[in-house]
């Protein structure tokens, strides 16, 4: 039976984290990643997962069908399968996702940008590196 790990050991695995995440997130648009690197940037946003209390999405993709599943990947993966009723849009799209309250925000999108953002909340005060904005990862991560 392993013990729980310590603040110790959480603080430098978040250190690590957020080091990989914050190179990605100096990008523009999402960068092409190899399936390994894929892989441990699904690990790295579940990992932070594990310690926020709930997260912001902001997806910016060229259509709202695009844009409502990577909602619903990532959701799914981040929080509990959801089902929004968004009014039908033409255009690229920015879509705004809160998991705590479960609402959305969607607006037209004028840029180039594609990709989501993710951006994790926590009020523990040992956690406060969790909170955070990460991103552009691609569409379809989850």
């Amino acid at each position: 039976m392993s013990a729980d790990p310590s603040t110790a050991e959480i603080t430098a695995k978040l250190k690590a984290i957020r080091k990989q995440l914050i190179e990605i997130s100096l990008l523009h648009t999402p960068q092409e990643m190899s399936e390994a690197q894929t892989q441990t940037v699904r690990e790295h946003l579940l990992w932070l997962n594990e310690h926020s209390e709930y997260q912001t999405l902001g997806i910016c993709a060229g259509t709202l069908g695009e844009a409502e599943a990577a909602l619903k990947g990532y959701v799914s993966a981040l929080s509990q399968p959801i089902r929004v009723d968004i009014p039908p849009r033409d255009g690229a799209v920015f879509l705004k996702f809160n998991t705590l309250k479960n609402a959305w925000y969607v607006d037209g999108y004028t840029g180039d940008s594609r990709g989501v953002l993710v951006t994790y909340h926590t009020s523990e005060p040992e956690l406060d590196d969790v909170n955070g904005t990460y991103g552009p990862f691609p569409l379809d991560l989850f």
